[in-house]
């Protein structure tokens, strides 16, 4: 398979102040973050380390810089000793991240350390459920790898048609605790140790395919050595099975997609300044007349757009974030597509459950196209995101600003908004509070003796 261009040097403008000597903390959060979308670009493929392990190593140093330079942001407001509601909320975040990134590191420990203080900070709301959730898991999935390894371990002992069924369904299930520890590189190593030990077993062919899908749409690694060869494995292997069968299929749609996405990246090179786009990355100001050929940047739009729309079909968040990321702020001319990607950003960030990322990308879309056809629409999924991270008062807020933005006849989703907004105003216990005050207390609309602190 043809490898893909690699975009790993994404221009970012880190935004930085000097009002006083101090950075509000929603900056260092925001910059903080844009490390980790920088550090998540970074896919090294198997192909890339079998064929060039110094350039593997150097992209593996630059990630972890990355991430180090994003756990030192989030450290900082994790630090702030001030107790208000918008704080102690930026704490909790930046607690969140770090675990986020110390278990995307392998780093279980140090992960549930922060975890703890999410937890610790505020138990009943969204990331506090979130990160308990988390601990819970991390623990479970360790003890079933310890577990599930000892019944493998012990099947040599006694060579009977059970045990060795048994260690089939162990090994299997020592691969999934891996999965749900997000370690899916050892993940990949049982399955794969599953294929070469029992490649009889109806266990194989779904264990291959896994490792097919953990490549592509974990790992991101489309290439021979990785996901592509495990689903060409699979196909060839054991045809006439359901996996091979759908392998067969996952190959074809994604062939097509990625030469698309090939295709495009090609075009958007083709009319691309590169000494300007350097310039532009270099962090000197460029405009979008400056980066692409006159007369081609409504064909670079739609290549952009292609790109991001291909990355989605093969569930690289990541990438697609980046392509439309970069159509807004390379091509803030056309003001049509530069909303559009706007939008999109924030409801990739949704998809993928970042919710918080999602409000603040709606909220760019607010600050930078106001008057958007998208405007609507991003009005009530930052309202949905709210409800989702707990945020009732505000998704009610969010609702109702929803509600008034047209003639019911003219919103997509006016009867949703005003059912929650109903529901939210109920007060079943007749304590004086509502049912969205109760919700964000963690307290009962039921019984009037369990109600939020004045």
């Amino acid at each position: 398979m043809k490898k893909l261009m690699v975009w790993l040097f994404p221009i970012v403008l880190i935004v930085m102040t000097s009002l006083i000597g101090c950075v509000p903390l929603s900056v260092k959060i925001s910059n903080a973050d844009r490390k980790v979308e920088l550090a998540e670009l970074i896919q090294i493929n198997k192909d890339l380390i079998s064929s060039d392990k110094k350039r593997a190593d150097e992209l593996k140093d630059r990630k972890n810089k990355l991430y180090d330079e994003a756990v030192g942001g989030y450290l900082e407001v994790t630090q702030s000793t001030k107790t208000s509601k918008a704080v102690i909320n930026y704490r909790q975040r930046a607690h969140y991240e770090i675990a986020e990134i110390h278990k995307n590191r392998k780093k279980l420990d140090d992960a549930i350390i922060h975890y703890q203080s999410v937890v610790d900070i505020a138990p009943t709301g969204y990331l506090g459920s979130q990160a308990a959730g988390h601990i819970s898991s991390i623990r479970r999935n360790r003890q079933d790898v310890q577990e599930q390894l000892r019944i493998y371990r012990n099947r040599s002992l006694v060579e009977t048609p059970e045990s060795q069924e048994a260690a089939v369904q162990a090994l299997y299930k020592v691969a999934e605790a891996y999965v749900g520890l997000g370690d899916f590189e050892v993940a990949i190593a049982n399955y794969e140790k599953l294929v070469d030990e029992f490649p009889a077993h109806d266990l194989a062919p779904r264990s291959l395919f896994k490792v097919g899908n953990l490549y592509f749409y974990q790992l991101y690694d489309y290439t021979n050595a990785g996901g592509w060869g495990a689903f060409v494995k699979v196909a060839k292997d054991y045809d006439g099975t359901y996996e091979s069968g759908e392998a067969e299929t996952l190959l074809k749609r994604s062939r097509q997609t990625l030469t698309m996405i090939q295709q495009d990246q090609d075009d958007v090179s083709k009319y691309t300044n590169s000494k300007a786009m350097a310039m532009r990355r270099a962090g000197r100001l460029v405009t979008s007349a400056d980066l692409y050929q006159m007369g081609q940047r409504d064909r670079v739009v739609q290549d952009y757009q292609n790109i991001a729309a291909g990355w989605i079909k093969m569930r690289n968040y990541p990438n697609a974030t980046f392509a439309y990321r970069e159509l807004s702020e390379n091509l803030t001319g056309n003001k049509f597509a530069q909303a559009d990607a706007l939008y999109q950003i924030g409801r990739l960030h949704q998809l993928d459950g970042e919710y918080t990322k999602a409000i603040e990308g709606y909220e760019n879309l607010f600050k930078e196209a106001p008057q958007s056809t998208w405007r609507n629409e991003a009005v009530y999924q930052q309202a949905v995101c709210y409800r989702s991270i707990r945020e009732f008062a505000k998704a009610r807020e969010m609702f109702k600003a929803y509600m008034s933005l047209d003639n019911p006849d003219e919103l997509k989703y006016y009867r949703e908004a005003q059912q929650l907004v109903r529901q939210f105003d109920l007060d079943q216990d007749e304590d004086g509070f509502m049912f969205y005050q109760e919700q964000e207390a963690g307290t009962s609309d039921q019984d009037s003796n369990s109600k939020p602190e004045k």
